[in-house]
């Protein structure tokens, strides 16, 4: 299967217009489970990541993805890139975090609004609907409809993924070097 590219869709940062180039593929569900492996990628979450245990939506407090996904036969995954020159505007310290946080926040947005009663999605990065979560006070969720977990919370390896179905690279920032570009990518389950 071959993920399919759509036309650049544009947004604004500031007063700036953006361009992000997107792609998706489509693909049953067990296609995707190759690319799963909870205990590796959530002990890297465990070492790695400030929001292990402190979020619902992060390990160890989110669900199998087998059972998220339960009932769905189908996941849609898409991809939102954009070229980091488009933030010159932007010191080149913060260029790149600025650059992902307005990719990825698109995404979370555009999942949201494209999520019918049938399907699920799947977001691009941990909760950030609170401020801070009631996870890191032990405390339920006041929004549990809302709740929608993330790839690497579910243990993908999120980097393979972008390799074999996008034949994309990520590029990570690196002290003083700005990468080219950012992406970001979510999914969406369906029941097919």
């Amino acid at each position: 299967m071959q993920a399919i590219v759509h036309p650049h869709i544009s947004s604004h940062y500031q007063d700036k217009s953006i361009q992000i180039q997107t792609q998706e593929i489509e693909l049953p569900i067990v296609a995707i489970l190759p690319y799963l492996n909870p205990e590796e990628f959530n002990a890297y979450c465990q070492t790695g990541c400030e929001n292990f245990s402190k979020k619902w939506t992060c390990p160890p407090h989110c669900p199998s993805f087998m059972t998220y996904a339960a009932d769905h036969t189908h996941i849609k995954l898409i991809l939102y890139k954009t070229d980091c020159n488009q933030f010159s505007f932007i010191n080149s310290e913060e260029r790149a975090l600025t650059a992902y946080n307005f990719v990825k926040d698109l995404l979370q947005q555009n999942l949201r609004k494209a999520e019918a009663e049938a399907e699920r999605f799947i977001g691009p990065n941990s909760c950030e609907i609170c401020t801070i979560c009631k996870a890191a006070s032990a405390n339920a969720c006041h929004l549990p409809h809302l709740i929608r977990y993330n790839l690497v919370a579910f243990g993908f390896n999120v980097s393979k993924i972008m390799e074999d179905l996008f034949q994309h690279q990520l590029e990570w920032a690196k002290a003083g070097q700005v990468p080219k570009h950012v992406s970001s990518v979510g999914a969406i389950l369906l029941k097919k």
